[in-house]
């Protein structure tokens, strides 16, 4: 990944706690740029909830806002990130 030094690889986390931590530190253009490996890394490891993440946080990237700039799914969005704040806590997403 581009920024390598500045924190570790989402590969060289050990648990979906560590990778769900991951995910919520990771700038959101880190996201956009690098979606084919950190989405095989979660396929591959069987991490819905950074999938289910990862999805919702492109789209919102992505997805046109409504005409206050304010996002147009915005309880998508609250509720991924809920969900993985939860993961990384190491509580069940619910």
């Amino acid at each position: 990944m581009t920024d390598r030094l500045l924190r570790p690889d989402i590969s060289d986390c050990e648990t979906d706690q560590e990778a769900a931590a991951w995910l919520l530190a990771c700038p959101l253009g880190t996201l956009a740029a690098e979606e084919a490996f950190i989405r095989r890394y979660l396929r591959l490891t069987g991490f819905r909830e950074g999938l289910c993440y990862l999805d919702t946080m492109l789209s919102v990237l992505r997805e046109d806002r409504r005409e206050d700039g304010n996002l147009m799914n915005f309880m998508a969005f609250a509720t991924a990130n809920g969900r993985l704040w939860r993961v990384a806590d190491g509580l069940p997403p619910r």
